[in-house]
């Protein structure tokens, strides 16, 4: 199989994957949403900043580092398994014995038990990091999408059960544990790798250099996702933190689903090109016009249909997350323009400047959510979306000393995809105005479909090369009945 039939079928495995486990967690979220209070989501929010910190310190990014070497032996993963494993057991008893401590200083005394047993997560999920890399390393996306179906649908049956029999915020802590463990369950079944026991610290030292860097990329990116969490917990209390979430949880839906996408993908199809300088800079012009050909419309149209959306799917009493949504999906927008750049820094081996950019990052985010909270949760959103596009310009300029893009060539990749979705824009804007009689469902249907249409009609009309492009790699993606990809010529492609 060429790099780019994998790569293509690796898009729409993971495409598969963020969809199916979007729209899972979306009617997870929507049933608990209608069961639980906002206090109980922030809560376990406020929680699972300090679960996620620990958990990119317990993987250590050995993972990455797998998946990036190119002479990779089996003492290497023998050596970030057990690393990962041990580090993973190691903080989950250090948070548990800390989570009093922890509650006491942030004054909210029920975050304790929740944190505590939240900690095992980190042991658990040490125990997949390495099949995990192995199946991306092999471009095994169809196997990982599988695992991911499989573990959410079974977490979110688990937790809407819980929360029905009363469980309270305990039906989000059960549903996160029982993801993680159907998740470990899952990669072991489908991977043929196991660990030794044996553990080689001249190859463990060879990972650590790459993977300490990932490390500190994964810490500041995680400061700069949660920095605005911990403020709002922190000075407005959960519930404001749980409306917060909400917003914060369609953004994430909307980026899993368009560019996060094409991003899981990015990174070994990168790293296997990342000597081949123009092959490089040709495939990163072509990534980031797909990314912003899915992404602009879905960010632009979320910002119309936030009102029904949230009333549908969380009901009336999540409305003050409305206004918070449509402001983030403006950040959606920037990150959906430079989210290729960190992906491709580290394809080429350049982590310590991703670190670098991030760092500046989070404390331009973390001095801007200090002022903005006391005005509340829009006034947050708000500096988000400052922040986010004032350091796009940064990521920019270090793939270009990398890449050497034209500056005019990489501007005309956003203007078909943006110029067909404000059509959309207006298409909608019109026929809501007509709609609003009828039920939440037809609307959104309505809207969406309308959507859809107006901007594939919009784009053919206006880019026919950039659709037909679409078209072509979306036929390369679907696999036949044979199990090989399709492609219009019958060939390989290059």
């Amino acid at each position: 199989m060429s790099l780019r039939r994998a790569a293509a079928r690796g898009v729409f495995w993971t495409a598969l994957d963020h969809w199916g486990y979007q729209l899972a967690t979306i009617v997870t979220v929507a049933v608990l949403a209608r069961l639980l209070t906002p206090g109980a989501f922030g809560l376990v929010a406020l929680a699972t900043i300090f679960t996620n910190l620990l958990k990119i310190m317990a993987d250590q990014g050995m993972a990455d580092a797998i998946v990036q070497r190119s002479d990779l032996e089996d003492e290497h993963l023998d050596a970030a398994f057990w690393a990962s494993v041990t580090f993973g057991v190691f903080l989950t008893v250090t948070l548990g014995a800390t989570a009093w401590l922890i509650a006491g200083l942030l004054a909210e005394p029920a975050l304790a038990p929740v944190l505590a047993v939240l900690s095992l997560s980190l042991a658990i999920s040490g125990l997949s990091n390495v099949q995990r890399a192995i199946l991306k390393r092999e471009f095994a996306f169809a196997t990982l999408a599988l695992r991911s179906l499989v573990s959410v649908v079974i977490g979110g049956v688990v937790g809407v059960v819980a929360a029905l029999l009363g469980a309270g915020v305990w039906s989000l802590v059960v549903q996160t544990l029982t993801f993680q463990i159907v998740a470990v369950f899952t990669l072991w079944m489908a991977s043929d790798w196991r660990p030794r026991w044996r553990f080689s610290w001249s190859h463990f030292r060879e990972l650590l250099p790459f993977g300490t860097s990932i490390v500190g990329f994964r810490v500041l990116r995680l400061a700069n996702t949660q920095t605005d969490n911990f403020m709002i917990g922190f000075f407005l209390g959960s519930t404001a933190l749980g409306f917060y979430i909400i917003a914060y949880r369609l953004l994430r839906l909307m980026i899993n689903v368009t560019t996060s996408v094409i991003g899981s993908v990015a990174f070994p199809t990168f790293s296997r090109i990342q000597h081949d300088a123009e092959r490089v800079r040709r495939l990163y012009y072509r990534t980031i016009r797909l990314a912003a050909l899915v992404a602009f419309p879905g960010f632009l149209g979320l910002v119309v249909i936030a009102p029904e959306a949230t009333r549908l799917l969380f009901g009336p009493a999540w409305e003050p997350s409305i206004a918070v949504m449509q402001i983030l999906c403006f950040a959606g927008l920037v990150t959906a323009v430079n989210f290729l750049n960190p992906t491709v820094l580290k394809a080429l081996g350049k982590t310590s400047w991703r670190v670098v950019i991030m760092g500046i990052t989070a404390v331009a985010q973390l001095v801007a959510f200090a002022i903005a909270v006391q005005w509340g949760i829009r006034a947050v959103a708000i500096a988000l979306v400052a922040v986010v596009a004032l350091m796009a310009p940064a990521w920019f300029y270090a793939v270009h000393r990398l890449v050497g893009f034209r500056v005019g060539t990489l501007a005309r990749q956003f203007v078909s995809p943006m110029a067909a979705s404000l059509i959309m824009i207006g298409a909608v804007s019109a026929v809501k105005n007509l709609v609003q009689s009828v039920g939440l469902l037809p609307q959104i249907l309505v809207l969406i479909g309308t959507g859809v249409t107006v901007y594939s009609i919009g784009l053919w009309l206006i880019d026919r090369p950039l659709a037909r492009e679409a078209i072509e790699l979306a036929r390369l993606a679907i696999p036949n009945p044979d199990g090989r990809g399709a492609h219009p010529n019958g060939s390989e492609g290059t």
